[in-house]
């Protein structure tokens, strides 16, 4: 029997979609650490939702350590330092938001710590099917890598990396995919410039998986670690004003978006 205070699926949403809103709003500055949030009735108001979808939104975004709300004096931002930023649904947004280089370098160096270590495991346990998965993944980079990075390198580059930590056998490493995910798309958006041609990329992807496929733990270890190297050496070379850059730009686009759906409604 369904608990009579159980939220409905589309009580869910309706809270999601102002988790969503203020995630971005509190990422993107428009709620620096210590300013206070509207209240639940004024949040409720302003998404036309029920005073109980605009609960259980706080409520969530205390859990991911972005708010703390107390009696009276109601929700505020926290410090940066308290924020749960590996959780997928604040991570995705922060990629795009945060204009700090220190913290897309530290995406970089926790991938160098996790995927040299899956690329040496994957040499060792990885199956035939997982071998055929990042082949494939490595074949669609090719098909993207003639002259320029094509519209479908960044998925194949996520997928090519996910195989490998998924091939590694280590449940730890495959729930660290997201966080890999988003590096790659940050590092792919702020380091265009900056980055290996897609045909070097490609050699060194090849590389990684060519270790693999030969059962050679030591070698792809050495691989991923050179391969990581390099997109560190595109981070370290980003001047925080490209990084602002690229967050405003980012800006534009949500703005110009919005508009669009504001013009539709």
């Amino acid at each position: 029997m369904k608990p009579e205070n159980a939220a409905s699926p589309t009580m869910t949403k309706l809270h999601e979609a102002i988790v969503v809103h203020l995630v971005d709003a509190i990422l993107s500055g428009a709620y620096p650490v210590g300013a206070s949030l509207p209240n639940e009735m004024e949040l409720a108001t302003a998404h036309g939702v029920s005073r109980t979808a605009a609960r259980e939104a706080m409520q969530k975004l205390a859990s991911l350590g972005l708010i703390e709300s107390r009696r009276r004096k109601g929700a505020t931002v926290l410090a940066r330092e308290s924020w749960k930023l590996l959780d997928a649904s604040v991570l995705g947004v922060a990629v795009l938001r945060v204009d700090d280089v220190s913290f897309f370098q530290a995406l970089v160096e926790a991938r160098l710590l996790v995927e040299p270590r899956a690329a040496e495991l994957a040499a060792a346990r990885a199956s035939e099917d997982d071998l055929v998965r990042i082949e494939a993944s490595l074949n669609a980079m090719a098909s993207e890598a003639d002259g320029t990075r094509g519209a479908g390198w960044a998925a194949a580059d996520v997928a090519f990396h996910a195989g490998i930590i998924e091939a590694a056998g280590n449940w730890v490493f495959t729930h660290l995919i997201g966080t890999v995910r988003a590096a790659l798309d940050a590092g792919i958006r702020l380091t265009g410039g900056q980055a290996l041609s897609a045909q070097a990329s490609l050699e060194q992807h090849r590389a990684v998986f060519d270790s693999i496929r030969r059962r050679q733990p030591a070698e792809a270890h050495t691989a991923m670690t050179r391969l990581l190297l390099a997109t560190q050496r595109d981070f370290n070379a980003l001047e925080k004003t490209a990084v602002r850059t690229a967050v405003a730009a980012g800006d534009q686009v949500t703005s110009h978006a919005d508009s669009q759906e504001q013009d539709v409604g």
